[in-house]
């Protein structure tokens, strides 16, 4: 038996179990692990089945759970730590190279570099080892949230939502953890024309080919700006998609003149780095009256917006039901998730 801790965007848990159960049945999965958010604790029955962990696609992290124990929020927090940790197996060899991290949440009477400096205080002296940030072979996380510290050991050393694929970066680009969700939110058939219609750098498009390969999807990628477009084939070209995916320069206003989707799935931008000549709310206004003019009937939209307001009053206003509205945290930003569908 082993318990692997799962840490994705905070709100996409019940994609990341979806994910989990499918890949691995046998596995029982708890959400929210100790009540946080971002948090899916997996029980495994064999070492085998972490291969299939780490090919997740919801996922950012994976760390192989070790304990978790109460503590205080004051300073004493800092002694009960290091006694804990003195009498942790972390089953790591004398001399190995290690460094600690740790995320805190919360109030509290300490950092989380106090948390960092007594934790590997108590594994030297415990193993013997050596402290090395950047040349390490272990890390250890401990995390501290409320009044519970979390012990484990990483087995990712870089976010599994960086695919490697991407050449051209985009200025607000959509980690693909949180595409691929938003894809599974969309829940498309076999043979669905699916569109994003404000690709940026082609992240929803080319995650639908990678992850969806058998649904033999009809992919469209638009944008605006040519340079964009141009780099959204840069990163499909990468990603060995590049045949599979339709980029087009187009205004998403205009979407039912090029195309009619089963399935839209975007992330138009928020008026904070990007904010668009016309305004963002005609931008909204006009992409949702598009998108329901251009949709067959029956068909689901799927948009990330930190203005979630604004875009499910567009939405609901142009003619879709909305039947989701999911919180999720984007890099340090709470956005929105909306589902709606054509009815």
């Amino acid at each position: 038996m082993i318990d692997l801790l799962l840490t994705c965007p905070p709100g996409l848990e019940d994609v990341v179990e979806l994910e989990a159960k499918e890949k691995l049945p046998d596995a029982h999965v708890s959400k929210r692990h100790m009540g946080v958010r971002g948090h899916v604790l997996l029980h495994l029955e064999r070492d085998e089945c972490i291969a299939k962990v780490l090919s997740m696609r919801s996922i950012h992290h994976v760390m192989r759970y070790i304990a978790s124990f109460s503590i205080e929020r004051s300073k004493d927090a800092l002694n009960t730590i290091y006694r804990n940790i003195l009498a942790l197996d972390l089953n790591l060899d004398e001399g190995v190279r290690f460094r600690v991290t740790s995320e805190r949440l919360g109030r509290h009477e300490f950092t989380s570099i106090d948390v960092q400096r007594i934790a590997g205080k108590a594994i030297v002296d415990r193993f013997s080892s050596k402290v090395d940030l950047e040349h390490y072979d272990v890390e250890v996380r401990v995390d501290v949230v409320g009044e519970q510290c979390i012990v484990g050991v990483a087995l990712t050393r870089e976010s599994l939502h960086k695919r490697g694929y991407r050449v051209f970066d985009h200025p607000a680009a959509l980690k693909a953890s949180i595409a691929y969700a938003m894809l599974r939110l969309a829940e498309p058939r076999a043979g669905n024309i699916l569109v994003d219609p404000m690709c940026g750098s082609g992240t929803i498009p080319i995650e639908a080919a990678l992850a969806m390969p058998t649904l033999n999807l009809e992919l469209y990628g638009f944008d605006v700006n040519t340079i964009y477009i141009d780099g959204a084939k840069a990163n499909a070209e990468s990603a060995g998609v590049g045949r599979l995916i339709k980029f087009m320069c187009y205004d998403c206003r205009m979407l039912d003149r090029i195309v009619t989707p089963d399935r839209i799935v975007t992330n138009p931008p928020y008026g904070i780095r990007m904010e668009p000549s016309i305004g963002l709310r005609n931008l909204y206004m006009g992409f949702a009256k598009a998108s329901y003019r251009a949709m067959v009937d029956g068909g689901r939209i799927v948009v990330i917006t930190l203005k979630h307001g604004m875009m499910k009053s567009m939405l609901t206003s142009s003619g879709f039901n909305i039947i989701k509205s999911i919180p999720v945290m984007h890099g340090d930003l709470w956005t929105h998730i909306i589902v709606g569908e054509k009815r």
